[in-house]
C-alpha cells in the first residue's frame, strides 16, 4: 500500500492576531484525516494551541517567531517540503512571492483567503465568504477559485448540526456571546454589559478562547451578574451544545458566525476587524444574520420565535453540511497533480497506450475516430520511439500510469497530443499533464520555443486544460477549421 500523501498547513494564531486562521485551518485539516498525512506548521505556538493540534492526531512543527517570511519559505522549501506535498497557506504574510517559491519547489498549493488583495498563483484559493465573485481576484490561469459558503471551513460537529432539524423552544432563554477566541479589543464584555443592562437579557452564555487576555476582568463581571455564565476554550462539540441551548447569538462577523448559522438560530453580528468586511456584508445581505446595531429596532417588529424560524430556514438554505466533501475533492485533485511525475515512454507501455487510445471516450475526441488495430499501432508506436522528431512521455502517480503526452517536433515548434487514463479522468489533471510534459520536453530539447495544440470545438475539458496551462488561443489552421489552436511560447535557450 502506497504511503499517504502529505498535506502541510501553515497558519499562526495568538492573542494579537486572533485564532481565526488556526481555527479554520484546523477544521480543514480534520476533514482530510485519515486519507492524508497531515502536518501543521506554526510559529511559536502556545501550549493550548499545541494541544488543540496534536490532540487531533496531527503532527505539529513549531517554527521560530519571525516576520521574515522570505527566509521562512527558503528554509521550508530547502529542508522540509517534498515536490509531492500539498501546502495550505492561511495568513496575510504569505504574499505572491511566498506562493511562487512554494510552487517552484514542485508542491501543490492551496490558499485560504478573505481579502483578495494580492495576486495568487496557487492551484486553488478558498474564500468561504459569500458574495465575492471571481472578478474580485487576480490569479494565475490555472488557479481554481472556490468561493462562498459551499466551501465553508466548519468542524465536523457543526457540519453534522447543519444536517439536523432545528426548532424554537420557549425553554431556551439564553443568549450566546462569542466575539472570537482572542477578541483583542474586548468587545465581549462591552456587549455583555449592554445586553444585561440595556436589553434586560438575564441569561447570557459567554465564550472566550485561550488567547483572550482579559479573563480575570470578565470573570469578576460574571460573578456579579446573576444568570450569566462563562465558558473558556470550548471543544467544537461543546460549542454546538451551547448554541443549541440558546435561541440567539451575538458574534463577530467571522468563522463563529458561520458556526452559529450551521447550528441555526437568531444571529446578530459585529464587524470587529477589517478582514471581516466581505463576510459581514454577505451575512446581512443573505439574511443569515442581522447587524447588532438594529437589535433594539427588531425587538419591536416581530417575536423572537418568528425571527428564529425565519432565520433558521434561510441558514439551512445556505449551509447544507456537505462542504467537507467538496473540500476533500479539491485537495485530492491538487495532491494528484503534485504527485504526478513524467518519464520517457518505453516499449513495455505499447499495449497500455493502445488500450487507452481505443477507449470510446478517447476515440470520439480524436480527429480520426476509427478504432486502431494492434498491428498498425505497434508499427506506429515503435517508430515514434526510435525517431528523433517525437518525444513520448508517461505521467505516473504513485507508480501507476495516469496519462500520456506526445510531442512531434519540427524545428523550434512542438505539436502536442495527450490523453488521460480512464481511472484519472475528470479529476482536474489535464493542465498539470500539459505543464509537466512541457517541463520534461524543455529538459531534453531546450531549443523548443513554441508548443502547439489542436482541440475539437466541443472538447470543453481539454480547452479548459490548455487555458489553465497558460496557452493562448490563436487563429485556426485552414486544414482544421473545426479545431481550436492553442500556442504556448517558451523562452529562448540561454546557450
Amino acid at each position: 500500500m502506497a504511503d499517504k500523501a502529505r498535506i502541510l498547513f501553515r497558519a499562526d494564531g495568538n492573542s494579537s492576531i486572533g485564532l481565526g486562521h488556526v481555527t479554520r485551518s484546523l477544521a480543514f485539516a480534520e476533514m482530510l484525516l485519515p486519507d492524508f498525512n497531515v502536518l501543521f506548521l506554526m510559529q511559536a505556538p502556545a501550549a493550548e494551541l499545541q494541544e488543540q493540534v496534536t490532540s487531533k492526531g496531527i503532527f505539529l512543527v513549531s517554527l521560530p517567531l519571525s516576520s521574515d517570511y522570505a527566509a521562512e519559505v527558503t528554509y521550508l522549501t530547502g529542508t522540509l517540503l517534498k515536490p509531492s506535498d500539498v501546502v495550505v497557506l492561511d495568513g496575510y504574510g504569505f504574499d505572491t512571492t511566498y506562493q511562487e517559491k512554494i510552487k517552484e519547489s514542485g508542491c501543490g498549493l492551496i490558499c485560504i483567503d478573505d481579502l483578495h488583495q494580492i495576486r495568487f498563483v496557487a492551484d486553488a484559493v478558498i474564500n468561504q465568504a459569500g458574495g465575492v465573485g471571481a472578478n474580485a481576484y487576480r490569479a494565475a490561469a490555472h488557479t481554481k477559485l472556490c468561493l462562498g459558503p459551499a466551501y465553508s471551513l466548519l468542524r465536523k460537529p457543526f457540519l453534522e448540526a447543519a444536517r439536523e432539524t432545528r426548532k424554537y423552544s420557549s425553554e431556551n432563554k439564553s443568549v450566546l456571546v462569542c466575539l472570537g477566541g482572542a477578541d483583542p479589543h474586548n468587545y465581549t464584555q462591552q456587549i455583555c454589559e449592554e445586553l444585561y443592562s440595556k436589553y434586560k437579557i438575564e441569561h447570557i452564555k459567554i465564550v472566550v478562547g485561550a488567547a483572550y487576555q482579559r479573563l480575570l476582568q470578565l470573570k469578576e463581571w460574571v460573578q456579579k451578574s446573576p444568570g450569566c455564565s462563562l465558558y473558556v476554550n470550548q471543544s467544537p462539540s461543546d460549542m454546538v451544545s451551547l448554541m443549541k441551548s440558546c435561541y440567539m447569538a451575538i458574534t463577530s462577523a467571522s468563522g463563529i458566525a458561520y458556526e452559529v448559522s450551521a447550528v441555526g438560530g437568531i444571529l446578530f453580528v459585529l464587524k470587529t476587524a477589517d478582514n471581516q468586511k466581505d463576510l459581514h456584508h454577505f451575512l446581512l445581505q443573505s439574511r443569515l444574520a442581522f447587524d447588532y446595531g438594529i437589535m433594539e429596532e427588531l425587538q419591536g417588529q416581530a417575536t423572537w420565535e418568528a425571527l428564529f424560524e425565519e432565520q433558521v430556514k434561510q441558514q439551512r438554505n445556505v449551509f447544507d453540511g456537505e462542504s467537507a466533501g467538496r473540500l476533500q475533492a479539491i485537495v485530492t485533485a491538487v495532491s494528484l497533480g503534485a504527485q504526478l511525475t513524467m518519464r520517457d515512454a518505453g516499449k513495455d507501455d505499447m499495449l497500455l497506450l493502445l488500450e487507452w487510445a481505443n477507449d470510446p471516450e478517447v476515440r470520439i475526441r480524436s480527429f480520426n475516430t476509427d478504432v486502431i488495430p494492434l498491428a498498425i499501432h505497434k508499427k506506429w508506436y515503435y517508430g515514434k520511439l526510435e525517431n528523433r522528431i517525437s518525444r513520448l512521455y508517461l505521467a505516473d502517480i504513485a507508480a501507476e500510469p495516469a496519462a500520456h503526452i506526445r510531442f512531434d517536433l519540427k524545428g523550434a515548434k512542438a505539436t502536442i497530443s495527450y490523453m488521460i487514463g480512464k481511472p484519472f479522468r475528470h479529476r482536474g489533471l489535464g493542465h498539470v499533464v500539459l505543464q509537466k510534459g512541457v517541463d520534461r520536453l524543455k529538459e531534453q530539447v531546450p531549443e523548443i520555443t513554441l508548443v502547439e495544440g489542436l482541440v475539437q470545438l466541443d472538447n470543453y475539458a481539454s480547452i479548459r486544460a490548455f487555458e489553465k496551462a497558460g496557452y493562448q488561443l490563436v487563429e485556426p489552421y485552414p486544414a482544421h477549421p473545426d479545431a481550436l489552436c492553442f500556442h504556448l511560447k517558451l523562452p529562448e535557450p540561454l546557450f
